[in-house]
């Protein structure tokens, strides 16, 4: 079979095609318009996706790329296996900007703000985790979803956390979310050894919060282990009693001791 075409200067190619390439091309046409027409769907199908759908599809998509990675891991024989393995740990920028063109193309819709949320909760530092709390506190101040961002303010390297947490307390109404940024507060004030604003800090969490749940227990249980810390576990401070067995199973105190140099090893076993 021959097929021809026309030159830039009017001249005429003929091209001798194989028979059973074009036999072969023709038995591919059905399946390559079956393919771009189930791209096209799928293109469709993410255009008419709700920005919550949207939300969770990338969601969905991380978890379980970190299902995989821990299924690999965990099957990994040798130190050496797993420590190539951690290379390929799925980091969540990829996602993160996935769903901050979410939230920039939907900035007033709700699914925005779980967006927004879930950059400020899994980015530590970046550019990303700035702009997205920069949007989280423009956008969607007002949101009772920001007490999960309040916390992690505490843990991630954004741009001045007191500002953001000061601004969340000033402007957000609801009563979980102001107890959990005056905590979080608290705890960025006692790191930059701003005790006494700390201090006051806790003591309004007891107040007014202290009955909002935190991770073990409540807010009011975790700011008395700061002000307890504060006040008398500081160096300088007497160190409070301690009673227990020692290894051969005999009682004793830390103020049997006193008066010499005593080492305390605390540890634990997770």
């Amino acid at each position: 079979m021959k097929a021809s075409c026309t030159g830039r200067r009017g001249f005429v190619f003929t091209k001798e095609i194989p028979f059973g390439v074009v036999m072969l091309l023709l038995s591919l046409l059905p399946s390559i318009s079956v393919t771009l027409t189930e791209a096209a769907e799928k293109a469709t199908d993410a255009a008419l996706a709700s920005p919550a759908d949207q939300y969770q599809a990338v969601v969905k998509e991380y978890e379980a790329a970190q299902q995989e990675f821990s299924k690999v891991y965990n099957a990994a024989k040798t130190d050496e296996e797993r420590q190539k393995l951690s290379d390929k740990y799925p980091q969540p920028k990829a996602w993160s900007r996935r769903l901050l063109e979410l939230a920039r193309k939907n900035s007033k819709d709700p699914a925005a703000a779980d967006a927004l949320v879930w950059v400020v909760t899994n980015e530590r530092y970046g550019e990303d985790l700035d702009e997205a709390l920069e949007l989280l506190l423009r956008d969607h101040i007002q949101s009772e979803k920001l007490g999960q961002a309040a916390q992690m303010l505490v843990y991630s390297n954004a741009k001045e956390p007191e500002r953001a947490l000061e601004t969340i307390l000033q402007k957000n109404p609801h009563h979980e979310v102001k107890g959990k940024a005056t905590f979080s507060l608290g705890l960025v004030n006692r790191s930059h050894d701003k005790n006494a604003e700390a201090e006051k800090l806790f003591e309004q969490v007891i107040e007014k919060f202290g009955d909002i749940e935190n991770y073990r227990g409540t807010l009011a249980d975790a700011a008395r282990g700061q002000l307890f810390e504060m006040r008398n576990l500081a160096i300088g401070k007497v160190a409070p009693e301690i009673e227990g067995e020692d290894v051969d199973g005999k009682s004793f105190k830390l103020s049997d001791y006193r008066g010499k140099v005593v080492v305390i090893d605390f540890w634990g076993d997770w």
